[in-house]
């Protein structure tokens, strides 16, 4: 690395430090974007499906081409339908918290079209920490439900204002086996360098 070659690289006392907030807003967004399946936010799409093809796994998901030359996608675990879509935005919009609490989140929803745009770092930090696996409940899967709760806890405990040093061995454990099980669910694509961060933090 480039960095390797700063004069004062030697004494840098903290040489990876890693902006947890920056990272759990990329997360959210690759979440969020994947699961309401936004234009231009969803790693779900014509370009990782052929992935999929290319690597030869999951079969079930590879793009079917029709008569008229257009690609159809076979629905995935996580696929939601629109009413889904609706009602998961309508549960994040009817949110009520404290003031101060967060941002207003329910100016980001839009429950009619099933879309969530412009969320601030600090609403994908609650999100991601309270709302999200709880909002998803019972219109996800309940693999994809428990996955959210996992990733939710992690963040959680990494966050939290004390802090042990076994906790943190456990969660550090815990995380590869929550980006795991994240690789079967979710198509390559997903993981950017962001989602990858997440096990280093």
């Amino acid at each position: 690395s480039s960095l390797f070659t700063l004069p004062y690289w030697d004494s840098n006392l903290l040489r990876h430090n890693l902006d947890v907030m920056h990272i759990e807003k990329n997360v959210c967004d690759n979440i969020l974007g994947t699961l309401l399946n936004l234009d231009g936010k969803s790693k779900d799409n014509l370009q990782a499906r052929q992935d999929l093809e290319d690597m030869n796994i999951r079969a079930e998901l590879h793009p079917q081409k029709k008569p008229s030359c257009k690609f159809y996608l076979p629905p995935a675990i996580f696929t939601l339908s629109k009413k889904e879509k609706q009602l998961l935005c309508k549960i994040i919009h009817g949110i009520k918290v404290p003031d101060g609490y967060c941002g207003n989140i329910s100016k980001c929803v839009n429950f009619t079209e099933g879309k969530i745009s412009g969320l601030k770092t600090h609403d994908c930090h609650v999100l991601l920490h309270q709302f999200l696996p709880i909002s998803a409940r019972g219109i996800l899967p309940d693999d994809v439900t428990a996955l959210l709760f996992e990733l939710s806890s992690y963040f959680r405990g990494i966050c939290s204002k004390v802090l042990h040093v076994d906790e943190l061995d456990r969660l550090e454990e815990r995380i590869k086996l929550t980006l795991c099980k994240m690789e079967m669910i979710f198509p390559p694509s997903f993981f950017i360098v962001m989602v990858h961060l997440v096990v280093h933090l």
